[in-house]
């Protein structure tokens, strides 16, 4: 082998650990957070502040301190406006993102950092309407899931959520399936699925979607008919708005949803691949 063909292996092997070393790690990281203990001031944080925490069956508590510890080691939370960003913010804003992965794979892959203000923020943005025109307008939001690597939430909501922890309203929750819904994979229901072949995910995920939109559609024309929804009249927005609403609720109020909702709640179930409406009959731990 020539010294040439020899450089060119070597830079090419060279490569290609440089592609795959970040997974690996990665993945033998987080199955080391699953041997791992969250600091005990962060457990009666969570406990406090995401009171849902406290019914799940023990297994699942289990994997949600696992995916907590590795949100933690991953993610960078950043304080803004002058907020001090503490071990309460991060414990409580990595719970309850970790909620929605609990029966689901990953961790918000591509996510770098979580942006946290003291209370509601002001974004600009432009708006572009049907003749061309462009305007700018200012709008003042408790969370934004702003692109693929960050996150905006505003803590001033957060403790709200704390305070009224069954009202279907909840920022973090919103903002992250907002970010599931972006991410790449689309709204598809994993992981029931992942073992399927193919074709079969492929046609499953093309019936899920619509029957998403139909739940979606029956909504908006409720909405438009001046009666009153359980959900928030706000998820007739458009569907990407649908469905952030619907998982807030999924989580937050779940025996409600399947009560009102009942294909919605099923449909929620496939693609977050948990049911927490049979965690209410449960005793708190």
């Amino acid at each position: 082998m020539s010294a040439a063909i020899a450089a060119i292996l070597a830079v090419a092997l060279a490569v290609l650990a440089g592609l795959l070393a970040p997974p690996l790690l990665r993945r033998r990281r987080r199955r080391l957070a699953f041997s791992e203990v969250l600091p005990e001031p962060m457990r009666a944080a969570i406990a406090r502040n995401v009171p849902v925490t406290r019914r799940l069956p023990q297994d699942l508590a289990r994997r949600l301190e696992g995916l907590v510890i590795s949100f933690l080691a991953e993610k960078q939370f950043v304080g803004c406006n002058g907020l001090a960003i503490t071990d309460e913010i991060r414990a409580t804003i990595a719970a309850q993102a970790c909620l929605l992965l609990l029966g689901r794979l990953g961790l918000y892959d591509e996510l770098q950092s979580i942006l946290v203000y003291p209370g509601a923020f002001w974004v600009e943005d432009e708006v572009h309407d049907d003749d061309g025109l462009v305007t700018q307008r200012r709008r003042e939001l408790s969370g934004e899931a702003w692109d693929s690597h960050r996150i905006i939430l505003s803590w001033e909501d957060i403790e709200e959520t704390a305070r009224q922890p069954a009202d279907g309203y909840n920022v973090v929750l919103h903002e992250f399936a907002h970010y599931l819904d972006a991410e790449g994979r689309g709204l598809a229901p994993r992981p029931p699925l992942r073992d399927s072949p193919s074709s079969d995910r492929v046609r499953a995920i093309d019936a899920w979607h619509q029957d998403l939109v139909a739940e979606y559609e029956a909504l908006c024309d409720t909405v438009d008919r001046g009666e009153p929804t359980f959900l928030d009249p706000y998820a007739a927005e458009d569907e990407v708005e649908f469905f952030a609403v619907a998982s807030e609720e999924f989580i937050e109020c779940p025996v409600e949803l399947r009560t009102a909702h009942p294909g919605l709640y099923t449909l929620m179930r496939e693609f977050y691949g948990i049911d927490p409406a049979g965690w209410a009959a449960l005793a708190p731990r």
